[in-house]
């Protein structure tokens, strides 16, 4: 199951992200240190106000550039 969250106009694909990597949260949190609740609330998009310095974890982590975990749709 893909499951994409829109905040406003900017999706945030950490769901597909993982689940295309074959990788958990567990795995994410041991390597960039990001908490596994705040993974969580990502994934589930109860947690939309990410820094940057969360977002450059990440695309350290999956070994990919800031449009592989976010992307903007114009209105």
């Amino acid at each position: 199951m893909n499951v994409v969250i829109m905040i406003n106009m900017i999706k945030i694909k950490l769901r597909e992200l993982t689940w295309d990597n074959f990788t958990t949260a567990t795995s994410i949190h041991n390597a960039t240190g990001i908490s596994k609740a705040m993974l969580s609330d990502i994934i589930r998009g109860k947690h939309t106000n990410v820094r940057l310095e969360t977002i450059n974890k990440l695309c350290k982590f999956f070994d990919c550039s800031i449009s592989d975990i976010l992307e903007y749709i114009p209105d």
